[in-house]
Order: structure tokens, then sequence, then C-alpha cells
């Protein structure tokens, strides 16, 4: 039985088995449904789903420009539908907003991936305010929405086993990891998935380290747009094709896809780092043998980062996202002995 509350919001409101998430009548947001407008929060697999039906079937494809860039730069394009997605696709800034009949939509900051983005929708018609988070990281760079009637939230690790003690250590943690196995070795293998890719290259940046990099081809393109075109500081980087030709004091660390870390060879010439988001028992990294170690790396908020999201935006309803794995209902009973009205969908999830 559905309060009241409720009631009034979810006629607003779906989440389909796939993950699309329906705001309004004109809005789908990472995930497919025939409507004029599908949203994209960043270029994860999860939140691209069916992206060439929504090519072929929305009126416009509507992310911030790094987004929509990095899913040409890393093909996630079917080429045979290059030119529709280009006459269809809509880059949006921060804090940029966009008119559809009685619906506006908004991107807004949050730290998770480059050009990853929050949405804020309203539907003047029904004056109802509706934000989605997306994933994220419970950083200053993440701006809370405040005013919402409405906050859809994800739940991946919405368990309260998933908290991070050393989460603001992590990126000191794997600097030093790098540092050290570059001064060993001078050669550093880091196998992570699209997105984090270029987190860790930043990070290590920032960090003063300024070993060339060298990564697939997929990757080469990609960081040539973001450098380019979105002034990041990558720094000194190559093809895979060009290892051979790089001469440096400083060694170089080489970037490959998570799924290649099984394929990783142990002759004792180089360090391996395969980045997991699964928090590891007590500790942030784990040694799977003389030469490998996984370190915790999320681009995902921890347990104790969700519910402090909704502290401070104290929406009237919480819809929490049950379409993409993780702790729905557990992060739901948390939130309701919180005195939060809260509901999980799809139901049943």
């Amino acid at each position: 039985m559905r309060t009241s509350i409720e009631s009034k919001y979810l006629k607003n409101i779906e989440i389909l088995p796939r993950g699309a998430i329906l705001v309004g009548k004109n809005i789908v947001i990472d995930g497919h449904a025939k409507r004029p407008v599908r949203v994209i929060t960043h270029i994860h697999a999860d939140h691209i789903v069916d992206l060439d039906k929504s090519i072929r079937e929305c009126s416009e494809i509507v992310a911030t420009g790094i987004t929509l860039d990095l899913l040409e730069a890393l093909n996630y394009v079917d080429s045979r539908l290059l030119t529709v997605f280009r006459a269809k696709r809509r880059a949006v800034g921060y804090h940029e907003c966009r008119l559809y009949n009685s619906e506006e939509v908004c991107l807004i900051p949050v730290d998770h991936i480059p050009g990853a983005a929050q949405v804020s929708v309203e539907i003047r018609d029904e004056k109802i305010k509706v934000g989605y988070t997306g994933d994220f990281k419970l950083t200053p760079k993440t701006e809370i929405m405040k005013g919402l009637d409405v906050l859809i939230i994800e739940a991946t690790y919405g368990h309260p086993v998933y908290r991070r003690p050393f989460k603001d250590s992590i990126n000191s943690l794997l600097v030093d990891f790098i540092s050290e196995g570059l001064k060993t070795y001078k050669k550093v293998y880091i196998y992570a998935y699209h997105g984090k890719i270029q987190e860790v290259m930043l990070t290590l940046r920032e960090h003063g380290v300024q070993a060339p990099y060298v990564v697939p081809n997929r990757v080469f393109e990609a960081l040539k747009l973001l450098e380019e075109r979105y002034n990041f500081s990558i720094g000194s980087y190559y093809k895979d094709s060009e290892a051979a030709r790089i001469r440096s004091s400083e060694g170089v660390v080489f970037f490959k896809h998570f799924n290649s870390a099984r394929f990783r060879k142990l002759d004792g010439k180089a360090l391996h780092i395969v980045l997991t988001g699964r928090v590891l028992a007590e500790e942030p990294f784990k040694k799977l043998d003389d030469y490998t170690y996984v370190i915790t790396l999320s681009d995902h908020g921890d347990f104790d980062d969700l519910v402090n999201y909704v502290i401070k935006a104290d929406p009237r309803l919480v819809v929490i996202d049950g379409s993409r794995g993780g702790f729905a209902e557990s992060l739901k009973e948390h939130l309701v002995e919180r005195g939060f009205n809260a509901i999980v969908l799809p139901e049943g999830r």
C-alpha cells in the first residue's frame, strides 16, 4: 500500500528492469525507452545500455560534451549510427538546462569519472523537482542537490559492511605503490575499467608521478580528446605499439583493461596492480602473488556516503535504484530507520 507522498510522486517516476530511469513524460536516463530525450550520466557500461536503440528512437541524446565525445572515442557508438548520433547529440554543461515541453533538464557536477553528471528534472506542470545522482563519490566535487521532492539514488554499496575507513588516503597509498614499483622494476602495469583508467592517470600526475603512460589505441584516442578539447593535464603518453621506443629514467606505467589482468606476465620484471571497487576485508589492498596487488579504488560512494547524501539533500521521497545490483533493500531499511520515506524501484528487486 503506497503512502500519499509515494502516490503523488510515483505517477511521474519509473525504473525499468534494464536500468532506464523514466521521469515525467519526455525523459529517460541511463537506459532506453521510446521517449523524446535520453540523458546519459557517464560512459560506464551499465549506464549506456541500449544506446543504439536510443540513437534510433529518441530525438535527442543529452550528456556533457566529455561524455558524448568519449562515447565516440571509445567506440561505444555503432559506426553505422555515427551520423545519426552526431545529429542528435546535445552537449550540456554543468548547471546548464534544456526545456522539453514543461520538463526542464539540468546537469549537476559530480565526482565519479571524467564527464560524469547528476541530473535534475523539474516537472513544471506538476510542480515537482526530481534529482538523480547516477554514480558518485561524496567529495567536495559532488554538489548535493537540495530542494528536491524526489531523490533517486544508487545503491551499489548500500549495505553497512561496505564502509571504507581508508577512502580519504587511498589515492596516496596507490601513488606510493606505483612509485615504489617504478623504482624497483621500472615497469608498473595497472588494470582497470574505462573511466577509472583516466581517473588514475590524472591522480598520478597531481601527485607528481611523471613516468610516461602506455595505453591501448582506444584509450590513446580518448586521452587526446580530453587533453586537446577539455584541457586535461595528462602529460606524456604513448600507444602500445610505440612502447619499444620509450626511453625514460622515470620508468613506464602501462594501463590495461581490467579483464586482461588474468594474462599478466609474472616474470619478476614488473609490478602489477589490479584496481577493484570492492572492499577487501579490513585492508585497502591484498597481495595476490610476489608481483601483484589488488587495491580498492572505487568510483562509488560507500554506505556512509550514500546515507550522508540523503541526509544533506533531505528530499520528501527517496527512490533507490535497484536495477543495477547492489544493496537497495538494505539501504532502504536504514533510511526508513532514520525517518526518511524511502522505496526501491523496480519493486521486488
